[in-house]
């Protein structure tokens, strides 16, 4: 687990500290104690102790970046539960397939059945003809008696092959306009789900772009209030810092010439203040320029 100091008051010390990178250090350790030690809910987030300055301290800072993640996620559960509807669609096309082609297998096979049934039936008949004539068929495998007998097993062999030929011409044709509809209705249901998905992917980036731009608003109008963007002082903080020390400055110097001119010489604590050697009398000639520093000062021309 990364480090961090466990008796340590982390907020304090980022509220007091204007410094950048000892507030990012700081952020770092104090998330790392939240995780070590389950702190999350039970304290303040970093999100709003980044935001703390001096006596400002709030709690939590609202914001709308948990709403872009809900957002986020209601896509995605809508993106899941799509992708569920194209894959069941998608598999009842497949089994009403399976089931077309079986049906055609067994529409097949009895017809074949029903074709020997057929044939077998015209030859006792065309045997019964012939034999009402006074011919012989003859043995089944054996070469026929006549002419008659002869051409009457040519005719009932070509008609056998032919109702054979055309049962598999239309098992064949069956087969193929049962795939090629099922084909048609699987690319018909792609199509319509990769357009949804490319709408909805749309759509997310959208509101995504909508999200960032109201959570850089946000940023900006936190970062107005607390001084700080993410745990950096913004330009204005600084700025304002800036002038806090220089007015301070300014009031040092003041009331130690003001003590310079009333004890008529400087005092030993205010040397440094002043830039001169302690005991220099009010005649001499740096108690006039300090005036006119001073002066300068006041009039926003800096020392």
């Amino acid at each position: 687990m990364a480090g961090y100091r466990k008796d340590f008051d982390y907020s304090d010390a980022i509220a007091a500290t204007q410094d950048a990178g000892k507030r990012q250090q700081l952020l770092a350790e104090r998330q790392n104690k939240i995780d070590a030690e389950g702190l999350a809910g039970k304290v303040a987030s970093n999100d709003a102790v980044s935001t703390w300055n001096g006596a400002y301290r709030p709690y939590s800072v609202s914001s709308t970046k948990s709403g872009g993640h809900a957002v986020s996620r209601l896509y995605d559960a809508a993106e899941t539960a799509r992708l569920r509807r194209f894959e069941a669609a998608r598999e009842r096309i497949r089994q009403q397939l399976s089931g077309q082609l079986s049906a055609i297998e067994t529409d097949y096979t009895a017809g074949m059945r029903q074709t020997d049934i057929n044939a077998r039936q015209s030859a006792v008949s065309n045997a019964e003809k012939l034999a009402a004539l006074g011919l012989n068929m003859g043995a089944a495998q054996a070469a026929a008696t006549s002419g008659a007998a002869e051409s009457s097993r040519i005719a009932l062999d070509n008609r056998y092959r032919s109702d054979l030929n055309a049962l598999g011409q239309a098992r064949l044709s069956a087969r193929a306009a049962a795939q090629s509809a099922a084909a048609d209705r699987e690319a018909a249901l792609e199509g319509d789900y990769y357009a949804a998905s490319e709408s909805a992917a749309l759509q997310q980036a959208q509101a995504q772009l909508t999200q960032f731009n109201a959570d850089r608003d946000y940023s900006l109008s936190v970062a107005g209030l607390t001084g700080f963007l993410n745990g950096t002082p913004t330009l204005a903080w600084r700025e304002y810092q800036s002038n806090i020390s220089g007015d301070t400055q300014a009031r040092a110097y003041e009331q130690a010439l003001a003590r310079w001119k009333n004890t008529g010489y400087v005092l030993q604590q205010d040397a440094a203040i002043l830039g001169v050697p302690a005991g220099t009398p009010t005649v001499d000639a740096s108690y006039k320029n300090a005036s006119l520093a001073l002066q300068r000062w006041k009039a926003g021309y800096g020392y």
